[in-house]
């Protein structure tokens, strides 16, 4: 039980995503820091991406033409877990931030 405690006080509770919008390629991206410690409510990047678009980060309008990418710019699946991602060190710190793609 002593681990189990342990490992939950280790645990990575903040993501750190960038915004790529694929018309301002030039421009500097903007970083974001996400407080991801409700497990239930942020379990994988959909959650995340739902955070976005409710707390007006992105418009809406673009939903259809977003995705995820890590730092090296691999494709994510929206169903990645966060957690997960955190552990193997995605998204636990600028450089390593998660890339939000903006398409057109």
């Amino acid at each position: 039980m002593a681990s189990l405690a342990r490992c939950h006080l280790t645990q990575t509770t903040e993501l750190w995503i960038t915004y790529h919008q694929g018309s301002r390629a030039h421009k500097q991206v903007t970083a974001q820091l996400i407080d991801v410690s409700d497990a239930v409510r942020f379990f994988d990047l959909e959650d995340v991406l739902d955070n976005v678009f409710e707390q007006g980060f992105v418009d809406p309008k673009w939903r259809s033409v977003v995705w995820w990418e890590d730092s090296t710019c691999l494709r994510l699946k929206a169903c990645s877990s966060v957690q997960d991602l955190l552990a193997r060190g995605a998204g636990s710190a600028p450089e390593t931030a998660l890339r939000l793609v903006i398409g057109v």
